[in-house]
């Protein structure tokens, strides 16, 4: 029992880390957040973005899955999901990196009030209004819970474990944004594509598996 329970929340560590070396803008924001205002303000961005993502994560767990129950809706979605997962591993395996050391740029975050809180606030919002990050959260909870079969508990310990794996790197990158300069080196970014393609590919293989096995045993 306690191994079939690790089980999820490994593969949603998996993830976690998956999500948390993938360079984007959330990184930058981060990054040049605890730069120039220091690593406190930016821990509470980190934990304004993680309770973002967890809002996201629990709306679309009590939302989306609750509506496709059926285990052919599983096998539908499960095997979509899948081979999406797949198509994008193959498209950040191969993605081209521009010979430039400079790290995307993005606008900075700015508040108006004085303190630590506002960016916590400035974080959720940020997030929260990014449409991708809806589609992103939606999409994994219906994959998951397809993977899973429907099964709440194993879906909620994957996520926990993803979360949780996502929130810690972000308060380590918090601490160490001044050293991670070499993130805007062309080949590491090259290898951190190859890096995150492959985990997204094993992800989609995982997703598609983990579904029509469930739906083979659903039908004994």
């Amino acid at each position: 029992m306690f191994v079939k329970l690790l089980h999820p929340l490994f593969e949603g560590f998996l993830l976690g880390i998956t999500v948390a070396i993938t360079l984007g803008p959330a990184l930058v924001a981060l990054l040049q957040t605890s730069i120039k205002h220091g690593v406190k303000t930016g821990i509470f961005l980190a934990l304004g973005i993680f309770s973002s993502d967890l809002f996201l994560v629990v709306l679309a767990f009590f939302g989306v899955s609750e509506i496709i129950t059926a285990p052919k809706f599983h096998l539908a979605f499960g095997i979509l999901g899948g081979v999406l997962m797949i198509s994008y591993a193959i498209y950040t395996f191969f993605r081209k990196v521009p010979q430039s050391e400079q790290v995307e740029a993005i606008s900075e975050i700015h508040v108006k009030r004085p303190g630590v809180l506002p960016y916590f606030f400035k974080g959720f919002l940020l997030n929260v209004a990014n449409p991708t990050l809806w589609f992103f959260w939606i999409f994994w909870v219906v994959s998951i819970n397809s993977t899973y079969g429907g099964d709440r508990q194993s879906v909620a310990l994957f996520f926990a474990g993803a979360l949780g794996m996502i929130l810690a790197t972000d308060i380590v990158k918090a601490v160490l944004a001044n050293k991670i300069k070499v993130l805007g080196n062309p080949k590491v970014k090259r290898w951190i594509n190859r890096i995150v393609g492959i985990l997204f590919f094993i992800f989609g293989a995982f997703i598609i598996s983990g579904t029509l096995l469930e739906y083979f045993k659903a039908l004994k």
